[in-house]
């Protein structure tokens, strides 16, 4: 296995220093590292098995069936064992026709929001975390939590995985279930009927203690990117994940995803249960593409930024590749960002996506309602409110949060969406 994409780490990263990842973990004893790369105990091993040790972030309805016998699933003693939270990722109109025994509810429309960045507002972008742990309270998660993804989407589990990976969870408390729910169906039974009680909980992403701010690019650090590759500064890999886009960010590489999935259809519930193609598959796909190799910094994006985030979960959660971030506003933010507008709503050049060689294509007609008091410089802190925002609520510092970011607070460099914050994370009790 290549040195860059080394689908060990998930094992290595269990025992104490994984489990670090999360606040506030009840128990004394430190779980024991496993020495070897399954997903199930030893024969005769009588301990339960460890969500956390999976191969890669993508687990089989037998692994799933395994931790619901084991007794781990909505499990409500945090004091001596690993729980799991099953969420279907689905609206939840159709919850009672089907679901996996003991899941819960996230519905699709609540891991994405309108929110203002940049110049204006735009949508769909990550939510914020006060809606974060509204679903995390909801659904019982609490330390030593590791959090299933199912439903019959690749598409929807996917962005919900990048959702929670942006807000500090760490890739081994994060799994999508291959097939979904529909797959769980064919090797088990599914249930019907009403939503189980879920543990009470106090838990907040604050617990994770960092945004993971580099997963996610605002429309000011995108395009510093594209500038930067332009001027021969980076080399970064533009992943466009739109099939036969017209219109792409200057230099991308196109790639539908598609290409990732078992079947023609990853965003409905009628196509062939949501599967992923192979690993190994998958790693000779997207290293085989025209100017793409490992060691890389790769950028996804595509039109809503939902795409995007599925060739996040095969890199950074199959594959374990570090170096894998996500134009969260996508081509719906960037096309709005031209000079065909109105003039009181036409970008300064600076933020213009139609100069310097920006774009590749027409941008076509704006609709952009600049909303900002004061144009700030793309390199500036308040240029990525989001980041500044989400930094501030994963520091605890509310009034921080409910303000503004001010320019005399700008960072020069373009990864600007940390704001600087303190990595002390809330103070807090995120037990169940």
């Amino acid at each position: 296995m290549r040195e860059s994409l080394d689908r060990r780490r998930f094992v290595q990263l269990t025992g104490t220093a994984g489990l670090a990842a999360i606040a506030g973990c009840v128990g004394d004893e430190e779980p024991e590292e496993p020495t070897e790369e399954s997903e199930t105990p030893d024969e005769g091993d009588d301990s339960p098995p460890d969500p956390t040790s999976t191969d890669t972030a993508l687990i089989e309805p037998e692994t799933l069936h395994e931790w619901q016998e084991a007794g781990l699933v909505n499990l409500e003693d945090l004091d001596d064992r690993e729980r799991v939270v099953v969420m279907r990722i689905w609206e939840t109109d159709t919850y009672e026709d089907g679901h996996v025994p003991g899941a819960l509810k996230w519905d699709a429309d609540e891991f994405h929001a309108e929110r203002l960045e940049g110049l204006g507002e735009s949508g769909p972008l990550v939510p914020d975390g006060e809606m974060m742990d509204e679903v995390l309270q909801r659904n019982g998660v609490c330390p030593r939590t590791t959090i299933v993804l199912s439903g019959p989407s690749a598409l929807r589990t996917a962005r919900a995985y990048w959702t929670l990976r942006y807000w500090g969870f760490p890739r081994e408390r994060v799994k999508i279930l291959n097939g979904g729910y529909n797959a769980y169906g064919e090797a088990y039974e599914l249930e019907t009927g009403a939503e189980p009680d879920a543990p009470s909980a106090t838990f907040s992403v604050q617990a994770n203690e960092e945004l993971n701010s580099d997963h996610r690019l605002s429309i000011a650090q995108m395009l510093q990117r594209t500038d930067q590759k332009l001027a021969g500064d980076r080399d970064d890999v533009f992943l466009d994940n739109r099939p036969d886009p017209e219109t792409t960010i200057a230099t991308a590489t196109v790639d539908d995803p598609a290409n990732y999935h078992e079947g023609d259809e990853y965003n409905t519930k009628f196509d062939e249960g949501g599967h992923w193609r192979s690993a190994d598959d998958l790693e000779d796909h997207l290293f085989g593409l025209d100017d793409v190799a490992e060691g890389d910094s790769i950028v996804a994006y595509c039109g809503t930024g939902y795409r995007a985030t599925m060739s996040y979960f095969v890199l950074d959660g199959m594959l374990g590749y570090d170096d894998i971030t996500v134009y969260d506003g996508s081509m719906t933010q960037w096309t709005e960002y031209d000079g065909n507008n109105d003039a009181d709503n036409t970008p300064p050049d600076e933020w213009r996506v139609d100069l310097e060689g920006r774009t590749d294509g027409d941008t076509g007609d704006s609709s952009l309602e600049i909303l900002v008091d004061d144009v700030p410089a793309i390199d500036s802190a308040a240029a990525n409110q989001i980041g500044v925002a989400d930094a501030a609520y994963m520091d605890g510092d509310m009034a921080a949060y409910e303000d503004d970011p001010e320019e005399d607070d700008a960072d020069d460099s373009e990864e600007t969406d940390d704001a600087d914050a303190d990595d002390d994370g809330g103070d807090g009790d995120w037990g169940c």
